[in-house]
């Protein structure tokens, strides 16, 4: 299939503001020993959850369409590092990820799926703040933007520039409650600045954002998570529990910052 190279200079998400972004040091960040606590520079060993990403449904779910695999297969049409996780799954595990993100990060993709991204900051520092920041992000869906330092597979050190951000993507048929995702860009910054690539990486969001609403559509109208219900303490009595409404445009979970630098752009 054709890959998606760029986004449309219109994009909503490409107003918004842009920031300087510090030089860092791999030799100042990686090193650290495994399994230093959290919030003192170091990062939990990953839960590495069962392969969730690339199985089908069964019984009386078999018509509906597996969300983690329509993401899956939509992304290896995206030529860029990205990824999109789960965060109304336990524990965030990534759904789908480009062939680019499988490039930079050198892990293969059986490996990355239905695992939380942190894998990859083992071994390498990570402010508290920055911590915070993608907690809240995969809490809320708030946009973050960071320069973090990564470990390859092979163990390489590298500085990735992230950003990520909430999108909206329909609404549970059995309760109504939104079902949003994290959806972000990745970019290896260690010989650039990490500002020539911001830009870039805001309108490469729109592009993922365009390429998961044509996913979703393309099979129907309906569309199923695997094995997660919107209120797993008060089962339906539907055939399908988890299944999802799309929505034709998923929606930007709103970022009070961007906007209103957005609209002082505009004014």
């Amino acid at each position: 299939s054709r890959r998606i190279q760029s986004a449309s200079s219109r994009s909503s998400i490409s107003m918004g503001r842009t920031f300087p972004m510090p030089r860092l040091s791999l030799r100042h960040l990686c090193g650290y020993k495994r399994g230093r606590p959290e919030g003192r520079g170091g990062i939990k060993d990953e839960k590495v959850l069962p392969d969730v990403a690339l199985n089908g449904l069964n019984g009386n779910e078999q018509d509906a369409v597996d969300l983690h695999r329509l993401i899956a297969e939509a992304m290896e049409s995206i030529s860029f590092p990205a990824t999109v996780a789960d965060p109304q799954t336990e524990d965030c595990p990534l759904i789908g990820v480009s062939p680019d993100f499988v490039a930079l990060t050198q892990f293969p993709t059986k490996s990355i799926l239905g695992r939380n991204c942190r894998f990859l900051n083992k071994g390498c520092y990570l402010s508290p703040s920055h911590l915070r920041d993608i907690r809240s992000c995969v809490e809320t869906g708030k946009h973050f933007a960071g320069v973090l330092a990564n470990q390859r597979a092979d163990g390489t050190h590298f500085l990735n520039l992230v950003e990520m951000r909430g999108l909206k993507i329909g609404k549970y048929a059995s309760s109504g409650e939104d079902k949003w995702l994290v959806i972000a860009v990745q970019g290896d910054v260690s010989n650039q600045e990490s500002s020539e690539l911001h830009l870039k990486q805001l309108e490469r969001l729109e592009v993922l954002s365009k390429v998961i609403a044509e996913a979703l559509t393309v099979n129907g109208t309906i569309v199923a998570t695997r094995g997660m219900a919107p209120s797993p303490d008060e089962p339906s009595t539907e055939s399908c529990v988890d299944c999802i409404e799309p929505f034709l445009d998923p929606i930007w979970i709103p970022d009070e910052a961007q906007e209103e630098a957005r609209g002082r752009h505009l004014l």
